[in-house]
């Protein structure tokens, strides 16, 4: 009797043939993305566009936070055309979407390999590249993040770079000002849990100011997605702390300050340098307010006032964003360091950004350390004062 339960096995060939297609996708795979490939970049013809790849959001809840920075980044690949390009080639901008997640960003910076990119500039949002970061390092292609703050972005990889300062002098930074200048003594830490700059960015802020002698009565988590903040600003109403520190992005942050003031807390609000116009959702409510920046309109550099004369001239707009200069500034610093390297070999692109020093960007000096973070970059504390962003002070490191 035949059993019903019988499968004709397929011939010896088919799993041949699959073995053979197996091991053809796993030397491909390896051929782009092992660390083999960062013996150099293949030599291309004098009037080739030198490709530059830009990883940011441009869909997603990161979007509206990121766009400013793609503006950014570029006016500056159009002013470096506009100079007859870089090594008597033009450049050529080509945008990845990360789509506001890790995985977008790391999917993203695959494809830019596969695009035989010579660098990357991105990603704004340390959770992206904390994604990207291990992917571009194993491929041998330089990164400059403009706005990534979390320490972990860098170290360790001798090809990733950024040109805003890091978490840990940002978080003491605006501790400091509490403790000294606002003459807070007791605070209350609000931190957004789905992203890794504000949790990291809250615990530095938590070390400093306890260390200054300040007292943390609480530290209270909340979701991104979030849009009711009731409870959460309950338990700050039940301690009536000096300060709350709110290191959220603009979405998040904006919201829960326009609802804590609906619920009648008085507290100062204090957040870090992902505040870009926060007033899009806090309206009024942010008045009295105070952030941290890597850039204001008012600060004295040459390269500053370059840069406002050339984006108005492009858009007809004054700069809003105070993270924006950054990708301006980190696209320029590759376009030096592709002309001091002389060709777009990438490894010696890389060991131009690391010898980089002095560099006038419009957000400051910029001289590289060992972990490919600026030395001494200064940070900005800015109020919220009659409807504007009033500048206050420097901090130096």
């Amino acid at each position: 009797m035949a059993n019903s339960n019988y499968r004709p096995h397929p011939p010896r060939r088919f799993f041949f043939m699959r073995s053979i297609l197996f091991l053809l996708l796993s030397l491909l795979q390896s051929a782009v993305f092992l660390p083999s490939m960062a013996v150099g970049t293949p030599p291309a013809k004098s009037d080739e566009p030198i490709e530059i790849g830009a990883i940011f959001a441009e869909s997603g809840i990161a979007a509206a936070h990121n766009q400013p920075l793609i503006e950014m980044t570029r006016l500056a690949v159009k002013k470096i055309n506009d100079r007859g390009g870089l090594l008597g080639r033009p450049v050529h901008l080509t945008l990845f979407d990360n789509l506001s997640t890790p995985i977008g960003s790391a999917v993203a910076a695959k494809k830019s390999a596969l695009h035989n990119v010579v660098a990357v500039i991105g990603a704004h949002w340390s959770s992206h590249s904390l994604a990207m970061a291990p992917i571009l390092q194993k491929a041998g292609i330089p990164m400059i993040s403009p706005g990534s703050t979390n320490p972990e972005v860098t170290k360790g990889k001798k090809y990733i770079f950024r040109a805003c300062f890091i978490d840990s002098f940002q978080g003491l930074a605006m501790a400091k000002f509490a403790h000294d200048d606002l003459r807070a003594r007791t605070a209350v830490v609000a931190t957004n849990i789905d992203e890794d700059y504000s949790t990291v960015l809250g615990q530095f802020f938590c070390r400093a100011f306890e260390k200054s002698g300040g007292r943390i009565l609480e530290e209270i988590g909340y979701r991104g997605s979030a849009n009711d903040f009731s409870a959460i600003i309950g338990v700050i109403e039940k301690h009536r702390p000096d300060v709350v520190y709110l290191p959220g992005y603009t979405r998040d942050s904006g919201l829960f300050i326009k609802q804590a003031r609906k619920m009648g807390i008085t507290a100062t609000f204090l957040g870090g340098d992902a505040w870009d116009e926060i007033e899009t959702y806090a309206g009024e409510s942010v008045e009295g307010s105070f952030q941290s920046a890597a850039w204001h309109p008012e600060v004295p550099f040459p390269a500053s006032r370059e840069l406002k004369k050339f984006f108005t001239a492009a858009y007809g707009k004054e700069i809003a964003n105070n993270s924006s200069p950054l990708a301006y500034d980190a696209a320029m610093i590759l376009a030096d360091a592709i002309l001091r390297a002389g060709t777009t070999d990438r490894i010696a692109i890389r060991d131009a950004l690391a010898a980089t020093k002095d560099f006038q960007g419009a957000t400051g000096s910029i001289t590289f350390d060992e972990n490919g973070d600026p030395l001494d970059k200064a940070i900005i504390i800015i109020e919220f004062k009659d409807g504007n962003r009033v500048f206050k002070q420097t901090i130096q490191p």
